[in-house]
């Protein structure tokens, strides 16, 4: 986001804020991720980096949490976000085990 002007800031946060607010319950949460972090690849190696990722095309520079039915309502959701434009969004589904 540090592409953005402090205005195109305010104007996306506010058109977040009502995005959140259109989604009601189904808006679970959903967090910017810090610019510093570390890649694992063992046990005995750590690589600090000073981004989400060590030489990635990809960021994530944070995520949403929503409740869908399924798939498609996600993606209708997700393309209502006011991020996307700004950034691309990636629809995942989590993983739940099955409880018998």
């Amino acid at each position: 986001m540090n592409h953005l002007s402090p205005d195109e800031l305010q104007a996306l946060f506010a058109n977040y804020q009502k995005w959140v607010a259109e989604l009601g319950e189904q808006y679970l949460g959903g967090q910017r991720l810090e610019e510093e972090g570390a890649l694992l690849t063992n046990p005995t190696e750590e690589i600090l980096t000073d981004g989400p990722f060590l030489a990635s095309k990809e960021i994530i520079a944070g995520y949403f949490m929503i409740q869908a039915a399924d798939q498609a309502e996600a993606n209708e959701i997700a393309k209502r976000s006011p991020h996307l434009g700004l950034y691309q969004i990636e629809v995942r589904s989590l993983v739940f085990p099955k409880m018998k």
